[in-house]
């Protein structure tokens, strides 16, 4: 999922030209902002060292995660370099300054505690300013990243081999007949022979200009490349190692795939724009995929930022998770028809949600659905009566560790759970999933980490007895579980 970060979401601002100077920084400066009330005593306890994650609410309606990094490498602030920082017995103020997007402007981001939890939290005050100027402000709660107390590296899981990419950070992986497909964004496409799963090597890569791929899915003998607004490549494997990647769908339609689901002879394309809508294609020739329908999901609106991020399809039904619409139940047996649109079945409100597992246990339909929110948490749904879904359970994550996807085999669910590594749960009874096992795949001293709240380990994939992982720093990664 792509959403919007602090830095993109005043990117577009326009501010009135000036020159970089204290002036241009006044409503940014530490002694402008009021901390009255503050318990700033509190702030001396704090360790400003290492990576963090913040989340920050505005007073213009931006809320989003985003990170701090002290150390190790340059020092970063929302993915910036710091240009100030102030950490005493009683200040936490840091700062970073950057051109805007008019000749000479200049815009600060300002972030000053007003108390302390302990060493490794920190709530305080956030302020963008455009030239000196407040443009707008809010809260922030930052947290350090550290592995959970108590934990080794790993329990009950190994990690058997490691790919690193030669460029670029892993944003999806696909695997058949041995080989592993592994996309990195604007980087283009690798690809690793995994058949000695302790020895994953590279054997070609591709990089196709214009395109940023944003997922992954094998069909048979094509391969499909989901991409930021270009539709899907098509890439023929006929020499797996080396994919021809001539041809795509939808590529002329500006199209942004952010999920990808095959049942059959259709493919489900989950696409928040350009029409916030689930593209339908006949994938009976696998190479010339054909439009059947393109469904928006009744009742939600991309103005509420009800957009389709990931979806599954089980026994002709099409469930989706449509951030703040929830989970939603769509009945595909209309695709039969003459009439070929899906008719929605049911909703779950519920909390905003970009990823989600579907499975069965016995009769019963089981959904585990949860988002790369802080503050999320991983929910388990009864979805057998789509008109009525039930809560069974919820197991809250960690607010500084967010979730990136999840899948679901028999009973196991695999958890992609960023900073906190690969999570694995017994799911075999519906309700608050039981922990089963653990890798800890992210380590603060891995060459760089802290750019970003969304690093780690942000999805897995399970294929032959397997969980291929990737992390955005460390590349592929394959792991077996031992129960």
């Amino acid at each position: 999922m792509n959403r919007l970060s602090l830095v993109a979401a005043t990117a577009l601002l326009a501010f009135g030209c000036g020159k970089d100077s204290s002036d241009n920084k006044a409503e940014c400066q530490l002694e402008a902002i009021d901390l009255t009330g503050c318990d700033r005593s509190t702030l001396g306890a704090v360790q400003a060292e290492g990576v963090w994650n913040v989340n920050v609410d505005l007073n213009d309606g931006y809320s989003g995660p985003s990170s701090i990094r002290f150390s190790p490498g340059e020092p970063l602030l929302v993915g910036l370099a710091m240009t100030t920082k102030q950490v005493t017995s009683d200040t936490f103020f840091l700062a970073s300054d950057v051109a805007g997007s008019s000749t000479g402007s200049t815009v600060r981001y300002a972030f000053a505690g007003c108390k302390a939890s302990g060493p490794a939290e920190v709530l305080g005050v956030v302020r963008v300013c455009g030239n000196g100027s407040t443009v707008s402000q809010g809260t922030f709660t930052a947290r350090r990243v550290v592995r959970r107390e108590g934990e080794a590296e790993s329990d009950r899981v190994a990690l058997l081999g490691q790919g690193v990419l030669p460029r670029g950070a892993a944003n999806g992986v696909a695997v058949a007949d041995g080989y592993a497909y592994v996309i990195a964004g604007s980087e283009g496409l690798f690809v690793y022979n995994v058949k000695d799963p302790a020895n994953p090597t590279l054997v070609s890569e591709q990089k196709i200009p214009s395109e940023t791929f944003t997922n992954a899915l094998v069909n048979g003998t094509t391969l499909y490349l989901g991409t930021y607004a270009k539709g899907i490549r098509i890439c023929s494997l006929a020499n797996p190692e080396v994919p021809t990647c001539d041809k795509t769908v939808l590529g002329d339609l500006t199209v942004r795939v952010d999920g990808l689901a095959k049942d059959g002879n259709l493919l489900y394309v989950a696409s928040p724009l350009p029409k916030s809508d689930i593209i339908i294609l006949d994938v009976t020739q696998p190479a010339a995929p054909t439009l059947v329908v393109r469904y928006t999901v009744e009742g939600s609106s991309p103005d509420l930022s009800e957009y389709p991020y990931a979806l599954a399809v089980q026994d002709n039904r099409l469930y989706v998770s449509n951030w703040s619409y929830g989970i939603t139940v769509t009945d595909l047996a209309p695709l039969a028809t003459t009439a070929k649109l899906p008719k929605i079945l049911g909703r779950f409100g519920g909390p905003s949600t970009s990823a989600l597992a579907v499975g069965k246990l016995g009769d019963t339909t089981v959904v585990y659905q949860g988002s790369d929110a802080w503050g999320s948490a991983i929910l388990a749904l009864d979805a057998t009566n789509p008109e009525a879904i039930v809560q069974r359970g919820e197991l809250p994550l960690r607010l500084e560790a967010t979730l990136g996807g999840m899948t679901l085999s028999g009973t196991t669910l695999y958890v992609a759970n960023y900073q906190d590594g690969l999570r694995v749960y017994d799911v075999s009874t519906l309700g608050t999933p039981k922990a089963a096992g653990y890798f800890n795949t992210w380590n603060e001293t891995d060459a760089g980490r802290g750019k970003s709240y969304f690093d780690g380990l942000q999805g897995v994939h399970v294929a032959d007895g397997l969980v291929y992982g990737w992390d955005t720093t460390r590349g592929l990664l394959i792991f077996r579980h031992t129960p």
